[in-house]
């Protein structure tokens, strides 16, 4: 297991590759913050597709790169699945709207369960 800590994020990678991904509280998650924590994934579990399950601290901003970015068919390439969670309804409005608008190539759901959402993600497992 390998954790990994930004200005922005808190990151736990595990050597199952699944990687618990928190923003932390009041900050910007911009696309290079996406891209980086891609990277750092990618560098300690090399050619591995992960399974996310990303929540946050508090109240965040998600910038417009940073959902194209977690959006795009090159998150994909390293991401079977991510799994959006918290108990904020604010951040389930969010979540939900980052679906339909943004239409992630990488299967997203958002839920309100964390035990659900990693069953979730599991499904995803071969």
């Amino acid at each position: 297991m390998q954790k990994f800590e930004t200005d922005v994020f808190y990151m736990t990678v595990h050597p199952n590759a699944f990687i618990e991904f928190t923003v932390k509280k009041n900050c910007v998650l911009k696309a290079k913050d996406v891209w980086q924590s891609q990277q750092l994934s990618a560098n300690y579990l090399p050619n591995t597709k992960f399974y996310v399950l990303m929540e946050a601290e508090s109240d965040f901003e998600l910038s417009l790169d940073a959902r194209q970015a977690g959006a795009s068919k090159q998150y994909f390439s390293q991401a079977h699945a991510l799994a959006l969670y918290s108990k904020l309804t604010i951040h389930k409005i969010l979540g939900n709207v980052y679906i339909k608008f943004s239409r992630p190539h990488t299967p997203t759901k958002f839920f309100d369960d964390k035990q659900q959402a990693i069953n979730w993600l599991n499904s995803f497992r071969p």
